[in-house]
């Protein structure tokens, strides 16, 4: 008797086929397998299924096994979907880290199970990748060992609030715990709207050690020594300022990884107006300070590790210069007179007190704080030249001080 092989006809078909004939025990199960092309253990498995349940029996069955002890648990599921829709931003190790902090489960999931289950529900995408480029550690950046030691401060790209104004937000954040000390939204970039920023937020933090900013506006400008109004402020409390190499954001690299948080979870979709934008900022900032888990802190919030500085505006001994130094007051319009010349710095330094010392060469250095601005060069015979002016500190004047 010849039997049509069994990929020919639909399965069930065949199961139904080789179960009636085997009961008719006209043919041994080994010649049965043989023409319907499947093994012996396969024929007795669906004789075993139909005798046990019927034609329902031959039905397939899922391979999926009844009880998974590595299953993760549908609450827990739930509980790590709501946490990534709450914050789209945030990846598995820090939603990983909110099981435990947060909802107290101890036995949470692998950090990798939390990647997967986010992954299987469409949360994740692939982010491409630049080719890894090895960078060596600025020497001349501070880098910090305790909260207050350096904050940077920049200006978030500006956008137009649903009201057609500006909003320019300006951020400050420390350094080594990588809390936000500030947030805010201003109409421009100009001094005295950001000076008055600082002030507010120094009144309540203190002061920093170092402030470490870009060479844009307000922070710096084409004046002598590249300082601007707001920095020379800034100099005048006692905090030295560090500037990073131009084009050169990488070395601000934190502050602008924060910018793109701020821009994902507080600034698209902008807000009708300045104020319901800033209570936007003000709620994000204390999410990022007081909630969100940092790598770089091993998990910790920066709130955990942040405090505010012992050094408090206002109380501040006026700027002193090494003994040999001449120490100078710079006029309104911003010249320097000395010995019988005037030398122009800039409108910058106004009211400043600046040092002028004498080296072994003869030449008169001038000194702001602990800045080199330039060299002192005194009646010059080119008749094309100004007879008093400020050169460069690498270069060397046509004459020292006149006698």
């Amino acid at each position: 008797m010849a039997i049509m092989p069994w990929k020919e006809t639909e399965p069930m078909t065949e199961r139904e086929r080789f179960v009636m004939l085997a009961q008719t025990g006209r043919f041994t199960i080994t010649d049965l397998c043989t023409d319907f092309g499947i093994s012996r253990k396969t024929g007795h498995k669906y004789l075993r299924r139909y005798e046990a349940d019927g034609r329902a029996g031959l039905l397939d069955h899922s391979r999926r096994p009844k009880r998974c002890p590595f299953a993760t648990e549908e609450a827990v599921t739930k509980l790590i979907l709501m946490e990534r829709r709450k914050h789209p931003t945030w990846g598995a190790k820090k939603i990983h880290d909110l099981l435990l902090k947060v909802h107290g489960i101890e036995d949470r999931p692998h950090v990798n199970t939390v990647g997967n289950i986010l992954s299987s529900h469409g949360l994740t995408k692939k982010r491409k990748r630049k080719p890894g480029v090895h960078r060596v550690r600025p020497e001349h950046l501070t880098e910090p060992t305790h909260p207050n030691e350096v904050w940077t401060f920049d200006f978030k790209g500006w956008f137009i609030l649903r009201n057609g104004v500006r909003c320019e937000p300006l951020t400050v954040c420390d350094r080594f715990s990588r809390y936000i000390v500030g947030c805010k939204g201003q109409f421009n970039q100009q001094f005295n709207t950001t000076h008055r920023s600082c002030k507010k937020l120094m009144r309540y933090h203190g002061l920093p050690e170092v402030i470490r900013v870009d060479n844009g506006t307000p922070f710096a400008s084409i004046a002598l020594g590249g300082l601007s109004q707001l920095s020379v402020w800034w100099i005048e409390q006692g905090i030295r300022v560090e500037f990073i190499r131009p084009s050169s954001p990488q070395e601000n690299g934190s502050h602008e990884r924060m910018h793109r948080d701020l821009k994902a979870e507080a600034a698209i979709a902008p807000s009708p107006n300045m104020r319901a934008q800033q209570k936007r900022f003000d709620r994000w900032r204390h999410e990022y300070n007081h909630d969100r888990p940092h790598e770089a802190l091993d998990m910790l919030r920066p709130a955990e590790i942040y405090h505010t500085s012992e050094r408090r505006l206002g109380e501040q001994d006026k700027m002193r210069y090494p003994a040999g130094y001449e120490v100078k007051r710079i006029s309104g319009s911003g010249h320097l007179s000395y010995c019988g010349s005037n030398f122009y710095l800039s409108e910058v330094y106004t009211g400043c007190r600046v040092g002028l010392f004498e080296n072994s060469e003869g030449i008169i250095e001038l000194h702001y704080a602990n800045l080199h601005l330039g060299n002192l060069e005194f009646n010059s015979n080119d008749s094309w030249r100004p007879k008093s002016l400020i050169i460069k500190p690498n270069q060397e004047p046509h004459a020292a001080k006149p006698t």
